[in-house]
């Protein structure tokens, strides 16, 4: 990466590596790693587009645009263009796996950044970790939703934090992140929320030479007009628009994995391919997605209600316990401690803290609460990973068994891949 051979990440000359023999077999054992990486992301993008595909859900994030007046994410339906069109579909399921490509292009942007100052081999374990956290390339693949280009504007925002110094160009880029989240907030509401603790964090920990004030002016230019955004939504969307869009929706057969499989056997044919599961797109948009443009605030807390006691605290604990390994693994091969990372914020959490009540209302509303969990962890993980790259520590030789347990961890996190959650609802 960035002109070094993995030879030379081991080589850097302020820190004690192993000798030649263990360094070869590092080498070897490195680039192991990034190619089962390598492997395994093209086995999840393969399975997405031919062999268990979530189009039909994804795609209906476009499905609605400001045809009928204004609507909640009625952006995005005029980035793709109207629904009834005939190349609708087409430029739909585009969007979808452009949102995929620009989001791990994202991270790669991170990892390089990482690797810039300097080429350890602590900094070459993170950069590798970061493709199979729950947030990595599942994500990428099954939760290619607008919330992802949120996700990108972000990593953007941290990534510039570590690059200027001056107080009025760290402002600067938290007003132009501000303008961006506003605007993708007319795609999807949500991403004012998402990434609200993360541009907070980034403020915070990134942002060099602000006076209190100064972080306090830079938060809000970062989360204000996001928010504002997400309360003209509540106040002024039109919520009578489901039937009419329904009635502009064109029929045509889609996958839409397990709508027809009722059984086993019929689940391995399907993966299998010897069978299929179609369903048309019309009655599947309009019995499940487009509804929900109806409904109130009420309407959503009655949905997370009706789910059940037991499934919700299922699904928070899943995403608990994947925000605790992920923030564990991070610290553990960059060598930089959480009780580092907290310090940081010098006993002032009140900022961060209303950062974390922004994704409240995510749960409030939505059954997706693993999901929420996942972007929690990547708010903090991005702005970890650079915060970490700033410190000594990092650049410090792992031990052996750190070594060792770096594929063991990877393939812990590729074998339960948080990022396939679920985040829509039922086929049927």
């Amino acid at each position: 990466m960035v002109g070094s051979t993995p030879d030379q990440l081991l080589r850097h000359p302020t820190v004690p590596g192993p000798g030649p023999g263990a360094r070869r077999g590092r080498v070897v054992g490195y680039a192991g790693v990034a190619l089962l990486i390598a492997v395994w992301t093209a086995a999840f993008v393969y399975v997405a587009a031919a062999v268990v595909p979530v189009d039909h859900y994804l795609i209906s994030y476009y499905a609605v645009d400001y045809r009928f007046g204004f609507t909640r994410r009625g952006l995005a339906g005029e980035v793709v263009g109207n629904v009834a069109d005939a190349g609708f579909f087409t430029k739909a399921v585009l969007m979808r796996w452009i949102s995929t490509a620009v989001y791990l292009l994202g991270l790669g942007a991170l990892a390089v950044r990482l690797l810039m100052k300097r080429r350890s081999e602590r900094r070459f374990m993170v950069a590798l970790l970061l493709a199979v956290l729950p947030f990595g390339v599942p994500y990428a693949v099954y939760s290619a939703r607008p919330d992802l280009f949120g996700a990108v504007a972000l990593i953007a925002l941290c990534i510039a934090l570590t690059a200027v110094s001056r107080p009025r160009s760290v402002m600067l880029c938290c007003g132009l992140f501000g303008a961006v989240i506003a605007v993708l907030a007319l795609m999807h509401e949500g991403i004012a929320l998402e990434f609200g603790l993360g541009a907070i964090l980034a403020v915070l920990v990134l942002a060099r030479g602000l006076t209190v004030s100064a972080q306090r002016m830079c938060a809000a230019l970062a989360v204000g007009p996001g928010l504002v955004v997400v309360l003209a939504v509540a106040a002024l969307a039109d919520h009578d628009v489901s039937e009419k869009v329904c009635a502009t929706v064109p029929h045509r057969m889609m996958e839409t994995p397990f709508a027809s499989i009722k059984s086993a056997p019929e689940l391995f044919d399907y993966i299998a391919g010897t069978t299929h599961s179609l369903e048309d797109y019309h009655d599947w948009v309009c019995g499940w997605y487009l509804s929900t443009f109806d409904h109130s605030v009420a309407d959503g807390v009655r949905e997370v209600a009706a789910v059940g006691l037991p499934a919700l605290v299922g699904s928070f604990v899943l995403g608990v316990l994947g925000v605790a390994a992920t923030v564990r693994a991070v610290s553990f091969f960059s060598g930089v401690s959480v009780r580092s990372f907290v310090g940081e914020l010098r006993g002032r959490f009140a900022l961060p803290a209303a950062g974390a009540l922004l994704l409240l209302p995510l749960f409030v509303t939505g059954v997706d609460w693993t999901r929420w969990l996942v972007v929690f962890a990547f708010d903090v993980v991005v702005v970890y990973v650079l915060y970490a790259s700033r410190r000594p520590e990092i650049d410090e030789a792992p031990s052996t068994r750190e070594v060792r347990l770096l594929p063991l961890v990877m393939l812990g996190f590729m074998m339960i891949p948080l990022g396939l959650t679920p985040g829509g609802g039922p086929t049927r």
